[in-house]
């Protein structure tokens, strides 16, 4: 009786997150950026970046209404010292339209950071329960080193089943070194009670890119 109670709960959130244009149906609608520009009003995304001349660049691809949470988490993680990226949706509705995958982003700013970066580092929103840092990315060691030290800092973080970010397609391994993708659960990214777990995930996401971590790939 209980499963089919959390079952339908889980239907109607679905349902409702659909209806806001917070999750998909299905694909993406655009394939590129050009595509989006050119058919998406004004007002309904909005870029925020910073060049810092730092090898290291955080992004969020999907931030804003696309992937709750992510854009506020990157520009944390950059400080004052990384250079950062955000690609915003703003709409009111139906955000999820403006998500364009990591292995087609081609917004020029974006890329033009990434392509003169040694390591960049992209946060993204997933499906999933408790408060979990997935990892991603061609820098394998990077990739082992980030699991290590949230999974001690009391982070669970583990490479994601699916979304691996392997390919230099994906925006993230655009870096001269290989990139890290980092799939963060909804708990993580927007609980008001996960507030700590996000203190820690910035923390250390920031104490093992200055302390010099493997950017090798």
């Amino acid at each position: 009786m209980v499963t089919k109670h959390r079952q339908s709960m889980l239907e109607h959130v679905t349902t409702w997150l659909r209806r806001k244009g917070w999750i998909r149906h299905r694909g993406d609608r655009y394939s590129n950026f050009s595509a989006l520009a050119c058919e998406q009003p004004n007002g309904a995304f909005s870029i925020t970046y910073a060049d810092r001349g730092s090898p290291i660049t955080i992004m969020a691809i999907h931030g804003g209404k696309i992937e709750p949470g992510t854009s506020s988490l990157a520009k944390r993680i950059a400080g004052k010292r990384f250079n950062y990226y955000s690609f915003s949706g703003d709409k009111k509705r139906h955000n999820w339209d403006l998500h364009i995958t990591s292995t087609a982003f081609d917004e020029p700013v974006a890329l033009a950071l990434a392509d003169r970066s040694a390591v960049v580092v992209t946060l993204h929103g997933c499906m999933g329960r408790g408060t979990v840092a997935y990892t991603g990315g061609d820098n394998v060691e990077l990739c082992q080193q980030m699991e290590n030290v949230l999974n001690c800092a009391g982070v669970k973080s583990r490479p994601h089943p699916i979304f691996h970010g392997h390919g230099r397609n994906n925006i993230c391994n655009r870096g001269q070194h290989g990139g890290l993708q980092l799939e963060l659960t909804p708990r993580l990214r927007l609980c008001p009670y996960a507030w700590r777990k996000r203190r820690i995930l910035v923390d250390r996401i920031q104490k093992l890119l200055d302390d010099g971590a493997n950017l090798n790939g």
